[in-house]
């Protein structure tokens, strides 16, 4: 029991050594070794014993981020889908509310926006894969709840625009500080009404009436 209690906390220091290093230095920036070392393991190749390759460690760090959200998201979800007449701004703060809970806590949370932006902008088929295993069933409950709300929005126009949300959605989260620090000066509110903006924000560009349509 011992022996499989160590294992696990070795296992835990990797993925938040992983989720911190690839935060900091993107995703081609960090050796598994250096991932081992910084980990506070004395076996250089930790890493790659517990979770075999790169890819296996990216995924450890994005199925620990999504286990830390999930509940929320499931729950905003659920909610949305069991009301027979949702509101465009209930569908978009069930899809924000776990992302943008991230800039504020926990401790690791900004560093896991920064991880999940780097992940986001990889195109490599690996990458794309494990997105894809990850997030696209969510992505797809929430695209047919937002062809609920906006039925006259065309479906092709209604997955790009999702598409860019969540780009907006997790690159803007994880560079959330740039907002004390502006053209404008510092500009950064309370957490309530940056997270009411940013939905204000999202409804807006999802309702609006195609151009040319």
């Amino acid at each position: 029991m011992a022996r499989s209690s160590h294992g696990d906390t070795t296992r835990h220091n990797i993925i938040m050594t992983a989720l911190a290093l690839y935060a900091e230095r993107g995703l081609d920036g960090v050796s598994l070794r250096t991932i081992s070392a910084e980990s506070g393991t004395r076996n250089s190749a930790a890493a790659h014993y517990h979770f075999g390759s790169r890819l296996g460690v990216l995924e450890a760090v994005v199925t620990f981020i999504t286990d830390y959200t999930r509940p929320a998201f499931k729950a905003g979800l659920d909610a949305t889908e069991a009301d027979a007449h949702p509101s465009l701004r209930a569908v978009v703060e069930a899809m924000a509310t776990p992302y943008l809970s991230l800039a504020v806590t926990p401790d690791w949370g900004p560093a896991a926006l920064r991880f999940m932006a780097h992940l986001n902008a990889d195109n490599t088929p690996d990458v794309v894969q494990l997105m894809n295993k990850h997030f696209r069933p969510d992505v797809e409950r929430i695209e047919l709840q937002l062809h609920r709300v906006l039925p006259d929005v065309p479906r092709d126009i209604l997955r790009i625009r999702l598409a860019i949300t969540f780009v907006n959605l997790i690159h803007g989260a994880a560079e959330i500080d740039m907002l004390s620090n502006t053209p404008f000066g510092n500009i950064r509110p309370d957490n309530n009404t940056l997270f009411n903006c940013f939905v204000d924000y999202v409804e807006g560009g999802l309702s609006a009436n195609p151009v040319g349509r």
